[in-house]
């Protein structure tokens, strides 16, 4: 019976489900054969009724209502070895225990429809969650890209961060930023900028300054006069050159081997939804460098005494290019460094969401022109 009762459950829960039942049946049979032995010397009745009730806690109501068969089973065996199972005293026995039984099972199945209802609603939720925060690609346009979202809630697959990745004839596109507040609303915020973001970038003609007016208008149309969103617009060509419009976000690092980090960008236009003034501004990324987006949780990671997280250091070392960690593989590992450093800074969870994307650039010129002309949307 037990393991017909498992087979009717996901794999992950048979194992569970067929030691709390063997442990809850083994405490029936254990504590009847106690009663039925010792007689008036031990009094273990009353706990038989617990039986169902604590399996009721971790069982689904099948194996419950097992459990409560048994448990009713063993007191009305007592019952009658005692002689009192048709008398008032017996009788009242037998009720209770049936109806703490039944309250068990009843308890049980409340529990686990409610439980499968939160189930289904969580897979829904991490559908719509994926549909606004895309994977981004491990390679683009010749570039090698690697991303990290932390969500601070631990319910939330995403929050009010955000990034994505846009191919164009031109270049690869790149958009990081982080939305005000928290929750839903902060959500919803992100998924605006976004889709704003993914139906102008792959446009001709469409400048970073422009894309950025852009996703201000979008957003003035949808946000309240408090809401905003600090990002980081990028454009990064075959050769190397680098556009950056940065509107009140922190500034990207570069990573360049036996360099130190190098923050980029000077100007800072205030946030989108706040007027934007965005200007852009051009560098030049040599081969096999990299470029580090991130938004202000990274920075902003305190330890235990309060002390902010020292990312140009922790780039350095984890982030700097070198052989062994060059390409898609060396590059996802050296940014699972980074974050491994982050969580021993603070000790375990991060307090805000925390968004990173790391670019690195072609290490040749004949793989940067084989890929000028693979560009796509993404």
């Amino acid at each position: 019976m037990i393991s017909a009762l498992a087979r009717l459950l996901p794999a992950d829960r048979r194992a569970r489900t067929q030691l709390v039942l063997v442990v809850e049946l083994a405490a029936v049979v254990v504590l009847a054969l106690l009663q039925h032995y010792y007689g008036d010397k031990l009094v273990v009745v009353p706990w038989l009724s617990l039986a169902p009730l604590t399996a009721s806690l971790v069982l689904w109501w099948a194996p419950t209502a097992v459990v409560a068969l048994a448990a009713v089973g063993a007191v009305a065996f007592l019952s009658d070895r005692i002689g009192d199972l048709f008398t008032t005293q017996g009788w009242i026995r037998l009720a209770g225990s049936t109806a703490l039984a039944g309250f068990a099972v009843l308890s049980s199945l409340i529990r686990t429809r409610r439980e499968e209802r939160i189930r289904r609603v969580t897979e829904v939720a991490a559908v719509a969650q994926a549909t606004i925060l895309h994977p981004v690609p491990v390679a683009v346009g010749g570039m090698t890209l690697a991303s990290r979202y932390v969500s601070a809630s631990a319910d939330a697959l995403v929050g009010g961060d955000l990034y994505d990745v846009v191919a164009t004839p031109s270049g690869v596109r790149v958009v990081l930023g982080d939305a005000r507040g928290k929750g839903l609303p902060a959500v919803q915020t992100a998924a605006t900028v976004l889709s704003a973001f993914r139906a102008a970038a792959p446009r001709d003609g469409v400048s970073l300054e422009d894309l950025a007016r852009e996703i201000e208008q979008t957003l003035q149309a949808r946000l309240g006069a408090e809401d905003f969103v600090t990002a980081v617009l990028c454009e990064l060509e075959p050769g190397g050159a680098l556009t950056l419009v940065n509107c009140g976000h922190p500034q990207p690092l570069r990573l360049a081997r036996g360099r130190a980090p190098e923050t980029l960008g000077s100007w800072e236009s205030p946030p989108l939804g706040l007027g934007v003034q965005p200007k852009a501004e051009r560098f030049e990324l040599g081969a096999g460098e990299r470029l580090l987006l991130f938004t202000d949780g990274l920075v902003e990671a305190r330890d235990g005494q309060g002390r902010f997280f020292a990312l140009e250091p922790a780039a350095d070392s984890a982030l700097s290019p070198s052989p062994a960690t060059t390409g898609a593989a060396g590059l996802e590992h050296a940014l699972d460094t980074l974050m491994d450093q982050v969580r021993e800074h603070v000790g375990g969870n991060l307090a805000d969401d925390v968004a990173v994307l790391v670019v690195e650039t072609p290490y040749s010129v004949s793989a940067a022109a084989l890929s000028a002309g693979s560009a796509g949307v993404w």
